[in-house]
């Protein structure tokens, strides 16, 4: 006997007066046509999703990577959503104070985060008491994209390939400085200049931007970045690129060669950009949002523009971004203990 059989039983088996007999059958309607909908589950709750603007708070500020790449998919997904898509930025701590408001968001499919590589899986074991678990306090969304990082270095140090550059810092210690406006760029380059035996002074940035903003004023003489902060530069010939970090050579800077390729065989980095929301989101909330994403991914203007600036649209399911992100998070937990690298908030 299911449930609704069970309670218009109970209640039509006590005796009633005649006088209230209209009162419960009025009652008894109303309750039958209320379990249906009581009782029809997250699918209709899903169907429903959303009935209000979604927010996405972008953990750094505007001009990085992370801030483009969230533009670019805005409007179609606002489209595919039909609700308003609203950007949050939220910067400090190389991505850790947005990551960790999204964290304590309410878990209603509302509030989502990007997931960046450097905020979610490298920042926290640089820190002594980290502010968030990636995997405990977030349910991956999806992926958006991946990218690789270039190193460049301002026109006034006198080396043209990466080769010339070790040779001249080797030579030079402590003379030159190094910027990182994320923590994949800083531990990128904790690692490289440890594997090529350089000292330099480390200065932190709030961000992609504003580490390229230091570059081009000479305030520091190089950077890891990624695409979004370092073509348009290289191409107008401010900066000079020594090299990427991805296995093979850019599509949009051909005769730059990987670090592979300039002496430092394994040294490939890819930096990402996921979708995650609070722990708790319901799961047909999180399918529809990975459904929208993914067409958005899949083709289409904004993935065209993704593609120009550098980077590859990865669509992914939620249980595949999930699985990649655990083994990210270990990952760059045993770099970050192998090369001893702190925060620098």
């Amino acid at each position: 006997m299911n449930l609704q059989s069970r309670c218009s039983k109970s209640v039509s088996s006590q005796p009633v007066s005649p006088a209230r007999q209209p009162l419960l059958a009025a009652l008894t309607l109303a309750l039958a046509a209320a379990l249906p909908v009581l009782f029809a589950g997250p699918a209709a709750a899903a169907a429903a999703f959303p009935q209000k603007p979604v927010r996405i708070i972008v953990p750094f500020p505007p001009g990085g990577g992370t801030d483009f790449v969230t533009r670019v998919i805005q409007q179609p997904l606002s489209d595919q959503l039909g609700q308003p898509v609203l950007i949050d930025n939220r910067g400090g701590a190389q991505g850790v104070v947005g990551t960790q408001i999204g964290a304590r968001s309410a878990n209603d499919g509302y509030t989502l985060v990007i997931a960046e590589i450097g905020a979610t899986a490298i920042a926290p074991p640089m820190s002594p008491k980290p502010p968030f678990d990636a995997i405990r306090d977030f349910v991956p969304v999806g992926m958006l994209v991946e990218q690789p990082y270039l190193m460049s270095i301002h026109p006034s140090v006198p080396a043209k390939t990466l080769a010339e550059f070790v040779k001249l810092v080797q030579a030079n210690p402590g003379k030159y400085n190094f910027g990182s406006g994320n923590a994949t760029a800083h531990v990128t380059q904790e690692v490289f200049y440890a594997t090529a035996n350089l000292k330099m002074t480390h200065i932190p940035y709030r961000g992609s931007g504003p580490s390229m903003a230091a570059l081009l004023a000479n305030e520091v003489q190089v950077i890891f970045s990624g695409p979004t902060a370092a073509l348009p530069q290289i191409k107008a010939g401010k900066v000079r690129p020594l090299g990427v970090t991805s296995p093979r050579r850019s599509n949009e800077l051909p005769d730059v060669p990987t670090m592979g390729e300039a002496g430092y065989k394994g040294f490939e980095i890819r930096g990402w950009y996921g979708l995650m929301a609070p722990a708790g989101t319901p799961r047909p909330v999180v399918m529809r949002l990975n459904e929208a994403v993914n067409k958005v991914l899949s083709g289409g203007p904004a993935a065209q523009t993704l593609k120009d600036r550098g980077f590859d649209p990865t669509p992914m399911s939620p249980d595949d971004f999930g699985k990649y992100l655990r083994a990210e998070v270990a990952r760059w937990a045993k770099a970050v203990r192998q090369y001893d690298v702190k925060s620098t908030d």
